[in-house]
């Protein structure tokens, strides 16, 4: 009898996997090379988590948006120091004088073969009387459509069920203070998606 071959389990973030399938040629070997030789996940390199954190305490106990400043005197990182500032100013804004109000947002693993992409949007909010799912992107780099579109089109497809039926899934550009709400994919875009999964894990196992 020979000892059956143990296979790890892989377990990526949405937005790795975005980026994989908006790569082209060797760079999508390149892009899952990084993935899979970057060091376990520590709290102490997710350079947005403090603000991320922040940002849904804030909504949570349901305070005045000011308080979101309150992450900065705990910072000791120059970057963060650097960089957030903005960040929140731009939040701030986009809040505006809008009414809103938590609800705690689904996620969940999306599952093919031996792969999990997380799709955990951040947000739960009712801006008014509308309930708004929404995953928050902060870097600087444009975000592109095609990139949005592919993020609406997972969030809703996995998530658009149960007491969320009547959510609209959007993610914000903190950035622009843009808020994507629509995408222009259709449930047969899954396939494609499904068909970079099975490319992403074939890479992932010859490497």
């Amino acid at each position: 009898m020979t000892k059956k071959k143990y296979k790890e389990r892989i377990q990526i973030s949405l937005t790795d996997f975005i980026d994989f399938v908006s790569k082209a040629g060797t760079t999508k070997f390149t892009k899952v090379k990084e993935v899979k030789n970057r060091p376990p996940y520590h709290p102490a390199f997710d350079f947005w988590k403090p603000l991320r954190e922040r940002i849904i305490e804030v909504h949570k106990e349901n305070v005045d948006k000011s308080e979101i400043d309150d992450v900065l005197g705990l910072l000791t990182d120059k970057n963060k120091i650097e960089l957030y500032p903005n960040i929140i100013k731009q939040y701030k804004s986009f809040l505006g004088r809008k009414k809103v109000e938590w609800f705690e947002p689904p996620f969940q693993d999306w599952k093919l073969g031996d792969l999990r992409i997380k799709i955990n949007p951040e947000i739960g909010l009712f801006i008014g009387d509308i309930p708004y799912v929404i995953k928050l992107y902060f870097k600087a780099e444009p975000l592109s459509k095609a990139k949005v579109d592919m993020i609406l089109l997972m969030m809703e497809s996995n998530l658009k069920k149960d007491e969320y039926e009547d959510a609209v899934f959007a993610v914000l550009d903190i950035n622009k203070k843009r808020l994507y709400e629509k995408t222009s994919l259709k449930d047969e875009h899954l396939f494609l998606l499904e068909g970079e999964a099975m490319n992403f894990i074939k890479i992932w196992e010859s490497i």
